[in-house]
């Protein structure tokens, strides 16, 4: 009689075709995400453009975007109130540049807002210490000015994401 423990082992072949059978039941494609509700939507597009005069950048990532403004609303409860006023100060005021604002917002507790949003555009990161979540690493606003010349500091030799990029042609192959 065969003992019973050998009987659970699958055969190489067996494995396969009953894992190849798993995959074909399981749907491929991911959990649809719910479409974002009109208010969330202006709200990204009031926090994008707020980004745009305090960081006196235009070319703004809206996914980072919405991942700042998800996070520092997470951080502090009052964030989302206190972000809301700020942006109708600037809509108000026609502030042309941050330094304009940043004047007008001495003594004022929203300059604290003012400054978490340019922190995190620059920074990459809204909250500091170990545990902190990088939202944007590449593509933080305090690398950009000399990325030309400077490679983001990484172990990786070539740069973050070095992998994705198609290799330099060989112009002469080596003889071995």
């Amino acid at each position: 009689m065969e003992n019973s423990f050998e009987r659970i082992f699958l055969s190489r072949r067996q494995l396969l075709l009953s894992s190849g059978a798993a995959l074909v039941a399981v749907p491929l494609r991911p959990f649809a995400a719910s479409a974002p509700s009109s208010t969330e939507v202006a709200t990204l597009k009031k926090f994008m453009a707020f980004s745009k005069l305090a960081t006196g950048h235009v070319n703004l990532d809206e996914t980072i975007g919405g991942q700042f403004y998800a996070a520092l609303s997470g951080k502090d409860a009052a964030f989302a109130e206190s972000f809301g006023n700020l942006a109708d100060m600037v809509k108000s005021g026609g502030y042309p540049d941050v330094e304009a604002l940043d004047a007008a917002l001495t003594g004022n507790p929203l300059r604290d807002t003012l400054f978490s949003v340019i922190k995190a555009w620059y920074s990459g990161v809204v909250e500091e210490g170990t545990g902190a979540t990088v939202y944007a690493f590449e593509k933080a606003l305090m690398y950009q000015p000399a990325r030309d010349v400077v490679v983001i500091p990484t172990f990786a030799f070539n740069g973050p994401d070095y992998w994705v990029a198609e290799p330099k042609p060989v112009s002469h192959m080596p003889q071995f």
